[in-house]
């Protein structure tokens, strides 16, 4: 391949454009809030999101509730996780940005490939902007952000990145936190709402040894899931392995903008499905009101704006990650 590419295409009778190099290909549907349908390893032909086998993409309406209509994939979350309240009025689940039309176009040149997409949230007076990039054959796919407040009042907000990931019980999570907050779990084996434990050992009476390393992707059979907070992040970095075929992707961003991480795993005991989610956030609790306060709700002035990079790029020949660096435009994982 000629260096990176940009293309229009339809999916499931949706316009969607695409981004494309040697490494990577990319699949948005503007009008889905964004979304970001398909991340895939070329080289290993394989999409490294989870998609809803019993959901297809389409339009929601806005103020639906995101479990019922969402389709797997990469989804941006703004201004609040979960159920959250703004100026008084309550916000849809899982914030606006989602279930709002964006507009978005495409661009190549230069040795690079871009999508810009703008989607404009309602009860919050603000703009998201994200450019996605592809760099000649780099197998890494960058996601440049820029949120606007155009209100004439302060702006709180919370803000968590969204992708969920197809996963075997080959896979492997890393992260380089050390305190970990038990959020939800259905399962004594997961954690208990209201745990901390250090990184990766939760305590679990009935594991080999007291203890259940949560690195380790479980089976779908095994009919849990939990909701895991990393609050004490040093470095701004995730990652996800397959430890059989040796391949993965890590997520680097700036820490000091995404605190948090918030580790969504299903395996089995939610709807049936089977994928996790490692999501970078702003702020711990997800819920903007909430996060007023207990004083973590990130506040943009009357006119200004956030701008920030957040960086998938693409392993191979690991079957754990120890560490992710930026270097300028290079990430290197080891």
């Amino acid at each position: 391949m000629a260096g990176p590419l940009a293309r229009e295409t339809v999916l499931d009778g949706l316009d969607a454009l695409v981004l494309e190099n040697a490494a990577l290909r990319v699949t948005v549907l503007p009008a889905l809030g964004g979304h970001i349908h398909e991340v895939v390893d070329r080289e290993a032909g394989t999409d490294l999101l989870w998609h809803n086998p019993r959901t297809t993409p389409r339009p929601a309406p806005y103020g639906a509730y995101f479990d019922d209509w969402w389709s797997g994939g990469w989804d941006e979350i703004f201004p609040s996780g979960d159920r959250g309240v703004l100026h008084d009025e309550p916000l849809p689940y899982m914030g606006e940005m989602w279930c709002v039309p964006w507009a978005a176009s495409l661009a190549a040149g230069g040795g690079e490939a871009s999508i810009r997409a703008v989607g404009h949230a309602t009860v919050a007076p603000a703009r998201m902007t994200r450019t996605l990039v592809l760099q000649g054959d780099a197998p890494v796919l960058r996601a440049r952000y820029r949120i606007d407040n155009l209100d004439v009042r302060p702006l709180p907000y919370t803000w968590g990145i969204h992708p969920a990931f197809a996963v075997t019980p080959d896979h492997r999570i890393d992260l380089p936190a050390r305190d970990v907050l038990v959020g939800v779990s259905s399962d004594p084996s997961m954690g208990e709402a209201g745990w901390t434990y250090v990184w990766p050992w939760l305590p679990d009476p009935a594991a080999e040894g007291g203890r259940r390393d949560m690195r380790r992707v479980r089976p779908r059979e095994a009919a849990v899931f939990a909701g895991h907070w990393a609050t004490d992040l040093p470095s701004g970095w995730l990652a996800l392995t397959d430890t059989v075929a040796r391949r993965g992707v890590a997520l680097t961003f700036d820490a000091s903008v995404f605190r948090h991480a918030w580790l969504w795993q299903v395996y089995g005991g939610w709807r049936g499905h089977h994928h996790v989610a490692l999501e970078p956030w702003t702020s711990h609790p997800q819920q903007v009101d909430e996060a007023m306060v207990t004083g973590q709700a990130r506040i943009l002035a009357p006119g200004g704006s956030i701008e920030t990079e957040v960086a998938f790029a693409l392993h191979a020949g690991l079957d754990a990650v120890a560490s992710v660096d930026r270097l300028g435009d290079l990430v290197i994982v080891r």
